[in-house]
C-alpha cells in the first residue's frame, strides 16, 4: 500500500528557457549607452529586476544573471534567440539560434 500521497507527481524541473523577445528589448534598452564592463549598481539591479520578471525557474535566473556579459555578446552581434539549457545532470548553458 502506498502511504505517501505525492509519490506519483514527478520532480522534473524544466529542461530549457526560452528568453523573449519583449525581455530582450527592455536589456537593450536598459544597457543603451553603457559598457558592460563599467555597468553601475543602479544599471545591474535594473537587469536582474528585468530577468526576474522573465525567467521563474532560480537555477535559471541565477545563470541568466552569472552569465548575463556572455547574452549581451550575443544580443550585441544580432543573435536574439536565445535559450538557457539544463541537462539532467543540471549542467546549464546557453543556446543561441
Amino acid at each position: 500500500m502506498i502511504v505517501n500521497p505525492d509519490w506519483h507527481k514527478p520532480k522534473e524541473k524544466p529542461y530549457f528557457h526560452q528568453i523573449s523577445i519583449d525581455c530582450i528589448d527592455k536589456l537593450v534598452e536598459c544597457m543603451e549607452g553603457i559598457d558592460i564592463e563599467e555597468m553601475d549598481c543602479d544599471t545591474c539591479f535594473k537587469m536582474q529586476e528585468i530577468l526576474s520578471d522573465e525567467i521563474d525557474d532560480p537555477e535559471f535566473l541565477n545563470f541568466a544573471i552569472d552569465n548575463f556579459c556572455e547574452m549581451f555578446g550575443y544580443i550585441n552581434t544580432g543573435r536574439v534567440n536565445i535559450r538557457i539549457h539544463r541537462d539532467i545532470t543540471g549542467e546549464m548553458w546557453l543556446g543561441v539560434g
